[in-house]
């Protein structure tokens, strides 16, 4: 399978592992990184690994979430491709995930 990311969500991978090295160093930084890209690794062999977060039923979409510590991937299985829409870090409020799950939607839908 294919792996596209969105702009959010290579943003989101970025800013947490400036956060992580900043906060808490490097090594750790390296650590949240791989644990990322290992996850994202299982979503490639194991696509319905993640437990879905978020329908849309109207366009039949479901968003699917895998937890990875402090962060979630947040990714749509699309044929043979696995689109990554967020890194979210899960501190933050779930209600604005929401929010750009169903913007994402909303673009995907006009193009």
């Amino acid at each position: 399978m294919n792996v596209r990311w969105s702009e959010q969500a290579l943003a989101e991978f970025a800013d947490a592992a400036a956060y992580v090295a900043r906060e808490f160093g490097r090594q750790t930084a390296l650590k949240m990184r791989a644990g990322i890209n290992e996850a994202i690794l299982s979503i490639i062999q194991f696509p319905q690994i993640g437990k879905v977060c978020f329908s849309d039923e109207e366009i039949s979409i479901d968003f699917r979430e895998l937890v990875v510590r402090l962060n979630s991937v947040i990714y749509v299985i699309h044929e043979e491709e696995i689109y990554i829409v967020s890194i979210w870090s899960n501190r933050r409020d779930r209600s604005k995930l929401y929010a750009i799950l169903k913007n994402d939607v909303k673009q995907n839908n006009k193009q």
